[in-house]
């Protein structure tokens, strides 16, 4: 019974999707008789046809050369339909300046914007995409005020100007609008460190979100330079210590010891691959020798570019302190003799004037 009933439902659907294929068939078959030769119809017709020949054919430069003629029929086409009677008063009210802006241009000019971006010509990347799409769409909305019936070229009316020269700097606007945000995007991307900056006096860079601002890399870094200093002096004894201190600051290859401190302090923030604002921080380290103890000061600057028209130093103040060994419990801790004890307070930042 399973079986029978399967097949009726299948021989019926099977009939009902005939009858609608065959009803659909010739809807199109009557609608291509209507076409004329002249017309955006004949011209989306054309643009499919050369899709469908590009689909055909294997050689990659042979389909590019195919596709600018699908592309440029299909931009032709969405035009002309968008400029007909049914699309023709189809506006957006822009509030303030009491300017009525068609949308058809902008789809147009969204095709043509893919059309240069998928042929790589002129347009390279996404962004350049979404950066021209509004310079196209202004010029598809304007260019059928200077051409005329018969292919003449006319200068448009004095009221056709202002609208011209409004549509232009609309255009313009979005298009800076864009490009900034990519500036921003690019900027944060390089110098992560900006994302910890404060922005709230700033008259054109908002934060949007809930989120709270990064904690400034600076205290990341004093972080890791305790790090690095810590493991470079264990297992070292106090004279030890005191002399690898005084190499970092006053020792003759107090330059190459400082690079080296850097460097690994840098690679334990940033990874292996260190991005370009890595080189924008400076590592000024500084000692005060006394009778039993070292104060190490730690100082973190940034001169990479900042919101600020100061700079930020963050300092960390370590002190190195001796410490003897009253029983020792063999003859190395003998040799040894005193070793030491390292305590850093938290950091701190201050900004120079």
């Amino acid at each position: 019974m399973d079986n029978l009933t399967r097949f009726l439902l299948d021989f019926f659907l099977f009939r009902n999707f005939a009858k609608f294929a065959s009803a659909q068939a010739e809807k199109v078959q009557q609608w291509l008789k209507t076409v004329k030769a002249f017309s955006w119809e004949a011209t989306l017709l054309l643009s499919l046809f050369s899709w469908f020949v590009m689909l055909l054919l294997e050689g990659i430069y042979v389909r590019k050369f195919v596709s600018i003629f699908a592309w440029g029929f299909l931009i032709i086409g969405l035009d002309w339909a968008l400029l007909g009677k049914d699309y023709k008063g189809k506006t957006i009210q822009i509030p303030l300046i009491d300017y009525k802006l068609k949308y058809g241009p902008w789809l147009t000019g969204m095709v043509a914007t893919m059309a240069f971006f998928t042929n790589d010509f002129i347009i390279r990347d996404w962004q350049g995409a979404l950066i021209s799409w509004p310079i196209f769409s202004a010029v598809l909305a304007s260019w059928n005020r200077f051409v005329k019936a018969g292919l003449k070229i006319e200068l448009p009316k004095s009221e056709d100007r202002q609208d011209i020269v409004l549509l232009f700097l609309i255009s313009g606007l979005l298009s800076s609008w864009f490009q900034f945000h990519f500036v921003i995007q690019d900027v944060l991307q390089r110098y992560p460190s900006l994302r910890s900056e404060d922005f709230s006096r700033s008259v054109f860079v908002t934060r949007i979100g809930a989120a709270p601002p990064a904690m400034p890399k600076g205290y990341e870094i004093l972080d890791a330079a305790e790090t690095v200093v810590r493991e470079t002096l264990n297992g070292k004894s106090w004279i030890e210590a005191q002399r690898w201190l005084n190499e970092l600051t006053n020792g003759e290859d107090r330059t190459t010891t400082q690079t080296n401190l850097r460097e690994q302090m840098i690679r334990r923030v940033y990874g292996e691959e260190l991005p370009r604002e890595s080189a924008f921080w400076q590592i000024l380290p500084e000692t005060v020798f006394q009778s039993s103890q070292v104060d190490l000061l730690l100082r973190a600057i940034w001169r990479g570019p900042t919101s600020q028209p100061d700079r930020s130093v963050f300092r960390r103040l370590c002190t190195i302190r001796e410490v003897v060994n009253p029983n020792p419990q063999s003859f190395e801790d003998l040799q040894q003799g005193s070793s030491f004890d390292l305590q850093c307070q938290p950091s701190r930042m201050e900004v120079l004037g």
